[in-house]
C-alpha cells in the first residue's frame, strides 16, 4: 500500500495514523498475508468487533431503551449488511490487499467487507483511542443507528425477521387458526423462529403475528442469544 493510499484512507476516515502500519493492517485480506507472511486483519477485526459492540450498546444504553429491545436493536446495527454498506459507501473497499489467489474472484462477498469495517475500527481505536472510535462509528454508521432508534411504534414481527437475517439464520415462519370468541373473530398465531417456537393472541390476524413475534423475541432474550 503506497503513502498516497493511506493518505486517501486517512482523509476518508477522519483520522491521522500515528501508526500507519497498524492501518495498513486493517485492509490486508488473509490470501495477501499468506503469500507475503505479513499478518492480516483478523486480530483488529476480532477488536473492533469488541468496540463496535460496547459503542453501539453505549448508544442505545443512553436512548433508554429496556433491555429486550436494545439487544434487538444492535443486531439490526452491527450485523455484516450496515457494516459492508458503509465500507462500500465510503470508498475503503477499493484499498483491500487480496492475493493474487484472490484478486480475480468477486470481492463483494459481505463478511469480508464488514470484517474490514470492524478491522479499521479497531485500529483506529489502537492509534486514537476510545472517543475517536465513537467519532467513527458515528461517521459511518450515525444515520442507520438514528434510524433503528427512530422507527417508532415497534414492529415485533420486522424486529424478529431483521434478527433473523443478522444471525443468517431462516426466517420465521408462522401459522395462523382463526375462530370466535364472544361473537367476534379471534386469531391464534404461532411462529417458529431461530430454534424457538412462541404463540401470540389477537382480534386481528395481525395483531396475533405481532404478539407472537414479541414472545419470541422475549424467549431469544432470556436464552442469551
Amino acid at each position: 500500500m503506497t503513502e498516497k493510499d493511506i493518505s486517501k484512507i486517512e482523509n476518508i476516515i477522519g483520522c491521522a495514523f500515528k501508526d500507519k502500519t497498524l492501518l495498513e493492517r486493517a485492509f490486508v485480506h488473509s490470501s495477501y498475508a499468506n503469500e507475503h507472511d505479513v499478518c492480516s486483519y483478523e486480530r483488529l477485526e476480532f477488536l473492533g468487533d469488541g468496540v463496535l459492540g460496547l459503542i453501539v450498546a453505549e448508544m442505545l444504553y443512553k436512548a433508554d431503551g429496556d433491555e429486550g429491545i436494545m439487544t434487538v436493536r444492535r443486531s439490526m446495527i452491527v450485523s455484516s449488511e450496515p457494516l459492508e454498506d458503509a465500507t462500500v459507501a465510503a470508498g475503503l473497499s477499493e484499498f483491500v490487499l487480496y492475493g493474487n489467489g484472490e484478486r480475480n474472484n468477486d470481492h463483494s462477498d459481505s463478511k469480508v467487507l464488514a470484517d474490514v469495517f470492524e478491522a479499521v475500527l479497531g485500529a483506529v481505536y489502537l492509534d486514537a483511542g476510545y472517543e475517536k472510535a465513537a467519532e467513527f462509528v458515528e461517521r459511518f454508521l450515525g444515520d442507520r443507528i438514528r434510524e433503528v432508534m427512530t422507527s417508532g411504534k415497534r414492529n415485533y414481527k420486522g424486529e424478529l425477521q431483521e434478527y433473523c437475517q443478522a444471525h443468517k439464520l431462516k426466517l420465521a415462519e408462522y401459522g395462523v387458526t382463526e375462530s370466535e370468541r364472544d361473537g367476534k373473530p379471534h386469531f391464534a398465531a404461532t411462529v417458529r423462529a431461530a430454534g424457538v417456537t412462541a404463540r401470540g393472541e389477537g382480534r386481528r390476524k395481525r395483531d396475533a403475528e405481532q404478539e407472537a413475534a414479541k414472545y419470541a423475541l422475549e424467549k431469544l432474550h432470556e436464552l442469551g442469544k
